[in-house]
């Protein structure tokens, strides 16, 4: 898995991830027959041994990792390694990434991995796996639990991650969820249980991009989730906020973040985006009632929409602030392939940048409206840089008359780190990537 650039501490030699594990590698691993050696190298925490003689080499990508997954495909096929490439990018852009490996996966790899290993061994492996809806009655079945002892369990902050459902019944446009799992399905609540009740670690987090799409779905999962005392964190839409039995589950079952997807304070924007189900004027509403459940918010806003002017990095940080938004995070609109973003940037011509690592929304890729690419990202910049202030941290999610949270403590100081980075790292000193 190639290096993603994100948010890590290294100690000389030591790489730790300040993120959840991931989870594709592991549960692949699980779906591995004994005969098989099976190695793991996530290169965020680790370095690729260039030097390595597999047999098989699997590499996942997404679009802002996918020129390095080239570049390791084409070193391993040339030491003789049959390299099979999968993941987000791979999945949208199949005709490409079959120029750097031997197979491509599309779509859900759990699907096709034993598949390709039996054609593997039988010395007919096919150029393309996948691609085809297998889910039936919307129910992702035979699943099995990750095997995380096949990763450096201490090169995360959080080892165990957990997949309950998969997809988006939402679309918006600058999404590419919906490009790769096009329908929303669910894990029986009993393999789910099962996983979470095999991970020897009390936090855990889940995955899935809207958990709570299928609210008695999810209020069933958190009731049996309550009995195993684990602390948990994940992903959902604005819309928790409206049903307090839901809020009420979570926070028994051990919810003590969640990431929310603000996007934008303009009710005109989140319309044009496809997001309009997101009411501006209810976020003060949606971050109070969190809170009053003990959830803290990661909170996420966006930058460049064609709406946007340079007045509104101000006025986000601005938002932020009152809101008291415990753990902000700023990204740039990014026109990932295989999006209706994409698509209209391109017909557009505005599409500045067809390099895959500037696709990483900490770059511009594309011309914004009412601004140019320059003051996009130096407004981007800006507003990290203002909201990370200790004094503005200490304002918004320390002491905002709730108890001070360690994780909100931690995830500011990550974004601090982060920050420095970002006015320091030679990757970010232009709006384009080399």
């Amino acid at each position: 898995m190639p290096d993603a650039h994100m948010h890590k501490i290294e100690f000389f030699s030591f790489k730790k991830s300040l993120r959840e594990a991931p989870l594709t590698l592991t549960t692949l691993g699980a779906m591995t027959p004994e005969h098989y050696e099976v190695k793991i190298i996530d290169e965020s925490i680790d370095s690729v041994p260039l030097d390595y003689k597999a047999d098989i080499v699997g590499i996942s990508t997404l679009t802002g990792t996918c020129l390095r997954a080239y570049e390791l495909a084409d070193h391993f096929r040339r030491a003789g390694s049959y390299v099979v490439i999968g993941g987000v990018h791979a999945s949208i852009m199949p005709e490409e990434a079959k120029l750097f490996a031997d197979t491509v996966i599309i779509g859900p790899a759990e699907f096709s991995w034993v598949k390709f290993l039996q054609d593997f061994e039988n010395l007919c492996p096919e150029r393309f796996y996948g691609g085809v809806d297998v889910y039936e009655d919307d129910i992702l079945r035979d699943v099995p639990s990750a095997k995380i002892s096949l990763q450096r369990n201490s090169g995360y902050t959080i080892p165990a991650t957990i997949q309950a459902t998969r997809g988006c019944k939402h679309k918006c446009d600058f999404c590419s969820v919906n490009s790769v799992w096009p329908r929303f399905v669910k894990r029986p609540i009993a393999d789910v249980i099962r996983d979470i009740s095999l991970v020897p670690h009390h936090r855990i987090a889940i995955n899935d991009v809207s958990l709570v799409d299928d609210i008695e779905y999810a209020k069933e999962l958190f009731k049996a989730m309550i009995p195993l005392k684990k602390e948990w964190g994940g992903l959902a839409t604005v819309l928790v906020a409206k049903d307090d039995e839901l809020l009420d589950l979570m926070r028994k079952s051990g919810c003590k973040f969640l990431l929310l997807g603000f996007e934008s304070a303009e009710q005109s924007v989140l319309k044009n985006i496809s997001k309009g189900f997101n009411q501006s004027s209810n976020y003060k509403e949606v971050v109070d009632k969190l809170h009053y459940y003990g959830i803290s918010i990661q909170g996420c806003f966006v930058f460049g929409f064609d709406h946007d002017t340079t007045d509104v990095f101000e006025k986000t940080v601005a938002i932020v602030n009152d809101l008291k938004i415990d753990i902000p995070r700023y990204s740039i609109y990014t026109p990932y392939p295989g999006t209706p973003l994409f698509e209209r940037l391109s017909s557009e011509g505005r599409i500045l940048s067809f390099n895959w690592n500037n696709y990483d929304t900490m770059h511009v890729v594309y011309q914004p409206k009412l601004m140019s690419p320059e003051e996009l990202y130096a407004g981007f910049k800006w507003s990290y840089k203002e909201t990370f202030k200790m004094s503005s941290i200490v304002r918004r999610s320390i002491f905002n008359g709730r108890n001070p949270s360690a994780i909100n403590f931690v995830g500011n100081i990550v974004y601090r780190i982060f920050v420095n980075r970002l006015y320091n790292e030679e990757r970010f000193a232009k709006p384009f990537m080399k």
